[in-house]
């Protein structure tokens, strides 16, 4: 396998000449630009845990947000640490204590549940779960891409179950065929409704999931394999 250095030159390499617009992804929403949301641990939009699984309270604030910018989708979060992960799955017990997995590896889209969702670039299919369980992915599908000089995945997290259902493993998907069409919160993990975009270079062990985010003592070594997905889409908002 490419050392992972060279792999995420090769992939930066590759995506300096290529952009994707947000329609590719979502074909039925006229927007071009984003406006980037911040929900970070300095946030003051959701400022505490409870505010933020208030999903009514939260959709409220994005609302509010969204009136504001009738012309751009709501975006952002690669590699924000955030507070928001409050599931058990998102810990683990280290000799100092109790470490989260809360630094975030893709970019979240929020919009409403039934917004079809596209592929941008052609790949086949290598994975098709329910990441069922609290602050999971929910409906999860993974594509692979080969491009002239290298190999990446592209994830789409928190789509409906039903409307991923007809998918089979090892089919090939075309640019522009419709993935799915996002889930609600009973069935997208528990979350106000939105797309979790994020490329990988390698799927390491992963067979029927892959994590969105990361503990911060190990940044490093995530980001180096999980790249910017916005080097794709070059929105001005989500320039980091």
């Amino acid at each position: 396998m490419m050392h992972k250095k060279k792999m995420l030159e090769a992939f930066k390499n590759w995506a300096k000449n290529k952009e994707f617009s947000l329609q590719d992804l979502f074909p039925t929403v006229v927007k071009k630009e984003a406006i980037h949301i911040d929900l970070s641990i300095h946030n003051t939009l959701v400022k505490t845990i409870n505010e933020f699984n208030n999903l009514l309270y939260f959709e409220e604030k994005l609302e509010e947000i969204q009136v504001k910018n009738p012309t751009k989708i709501i975006a952002g979060g690669y590699l924000e640490k955030r507070a928001l992960y409050t599931s058990d799955n998102y810990r683990r017990s280290t000799k100092t204590g109790i470490e989260k997995r809360d630094t975030h590896l893709g970019v979240d889209f929020w919009l409403p549940a039934k917004t079809p969702v596209n592929t941008v670039l052609d790949g086949e299919i290598v994975c098709i779960t329910d990441d069922n369980f609290e602050k999971g992915y929910g409906g999860l599908l993974i594509l692979k891409h080969k491009t002239e000089n290298n190999v990446f995945y592209t994830l789409y997290g928190h789509l409906s179950l039903a409307s991923i259902a007809h998918h089979k493993i090892g089919n090939f998907l075309i640019k522009g065929t419709e993935i799915g069409v996002l889930g609600n919160a009973s069935e997208n993990g528990n979350w106000v409704p939105h797309l979790h975009f994020q490329i990988m270079l390698t799927l390491l062990d992963f067979k029927n999931d892959f994590p969105g985010v990361a503990y911060e003592s190990e940044i490093d070594y995530w980001k180096s394999i999980c790249p910017n997905p916005n080097l794709l889409f070059k929105l001005k908002a989500l320039d980091k």
